[in-house]
């Protein structure tokens, strides 16, 4: 069975991405960590109490597999099993990613309302 660790992180898209991180910086006390591009897109990483905020840019329109929740979880090494335990609860997994350097994997899945969620196992 799985077993939660943390709330990791909260992902959404943004149609003014650099108001909106403002918006996070000066009302929340945000700090950006990152900025990288993913699938053409500009991405501010930022952590606030802990929680990591992912701003995808949305100019051109929402981001596939965004908005999504990420939480850090206690799985088994092998992400298959993982895929297992959840197909056999009656949801789908949509997805498997890798993490970086073989630290982990994150399994996406949707729950019953259609909000996106990654469960991240080891570093990622």
């Amino acid at each position: 069975m799985v077993k939660v660790a943390a709330f990791r992180s909260w992902n959404f898209n943004a149609r003014d991405i650099d108001a909106t991180v403002r918006f996070y910086q000066d009302v929340l006390g945000a700090d950006v960590s990152m900025e990288h591009t993913i699938g053409g897109a500009r991405v501010v990483r930022m952590r606030v109490g802990g929680v990591g905020l992912g701003v995808f840019d949305a100019t051109d329109g929402p981001r596939p597999g965004v908005p999504h929740h990420t939480f850090a979880v206690e799985g088994p090494a092998d992400s298959r099993e993982l895929v297992d335990e959840i197909e056999a609860k009656g949801f789908k997994v949509e997805s498997v990613r890798e993490h970086r350097g073989g630290a982990g994997y994150s399994v996406y899945v949707s729950d019953p309302a259609g909000n996106r969620v990654e469960l991240s196992v080891g570093e990622g």
